[in-house]
């Protein structure tokens, strides 16, 4: 417990300063503004990807540097989409192919796949993080708000009323009770923040409808990572933050929510 509290208060003691701080531009490449929001997200995202990988065992094969490569590049070069992410990912989908085709003896093609769909989805929604804070101010704080509410008040609607199991295959100390307590909170939590933050009834709505998604698809972010941590026998992805896991172990939840929320973006305005 003592190291997990430590872990948390220099956690915060980063997270803080480079929130504050986020838009600040390190240095210009090539026209580009690099600012400490691409920096902390490409290092996230690469320590992500990194994890996943070594999580099914495929992170010393040899050709798994360009899936490295592609997890650090992108959100250093992310600004207001992800347009250009799709025929990188096409190209890195070529190629762990072809390297599954030369290394058949070494590799397995659902090994490949897998470990294709996590870069995508680790750079993608570390990305996803970026693009929101560039172009939509009011829902970049929904992104952990989401996460943690549905988190926080899942974990105690389970403990003071949890009686039904919610999928104990995969989580089994997660409940049906927590799982409503945590959307119904969340939901309210949106609500309640859109109203005061823009004090239009329609956009207030519309964020308490969202509210409600996001907590079920930040469950489901939690879920999908316990799974495949229990299906490949492992804990934890890492042990970068002592007594809390891996960054995939904290931003489980984060990921899912912000890979949502920017596809919400492409269809609705919120600024």
């Amino acid at each position: 417990m003592k190291t997990r509290i430590i872990t948390a208060i220099v956690a915060l003691l980063i997270f803080i300063p480079v929130v504050i701080f986020a838009n600040t531009t390190l240095f210009t490449v090539a026209s580009f503004d690099l600012k400490i929001i691409n920096v902390a997200m490409a290092i996230l995202s690469l320590v992500g990807v990194y994890e996943a990988i070594k999580c099914i065992d495929s992170h010393k094969k040899p050709y798994m540097w360009i899936a490295f490569a592609v997890a650090a590049l992108l959100p250093l070069f992310t600004g207001t989409n992800l347009n250009f992410y799709m025929p990188v990912f096409v190209g890195l989908l070529f190629i762990l192919l072809f390297a599954g085709v030369i290394g058949n003896k070494n590799i397995t093609c659902d090994k490949v796949l897998l470990s294709f769909a996590l870069t995508f989805y680790v750079t993608a929604a570390f990305g996803s993080m970026i693009v929101i804070y560039n172009t939509e101010d009011l829902l970049f704080p929904l992104i952990f708000v989401g996460a943690w509410v549905t988190d926080t008040f899942a974990y105690f609607s389970g403990y003071f009323l949890g009686k039904h199991k919610l999928i104990p295959s995969v989580s089994p100390k997660k409940t049906v009770e927590g799982a409503i307590g945590g959307s119904l909170a969340t939901t309210v939590t949106f609500g309640v923040y859109g109203w005061f933050r823009t004090g239009d009834v329609k956009l207030t709505l519309i964020l308490t409808a969202v509210g409600l998604v996001t907590s079920v698809v930040s469950q489901f972010g939690d879920l999908a990572a316990s799974l495949i941590k229990r299906q490949w026998g492992i804990k934890d992805y890492g042990n970068l933050f002592p007594g809390h896991g891996g960054v995939l172990d904290r931003f489980d939840s984060i990921l899912a929510v912000s890979a949502f929320l920017y596809i919400i973006t492409l269809f609705v305005t919120f600024n």
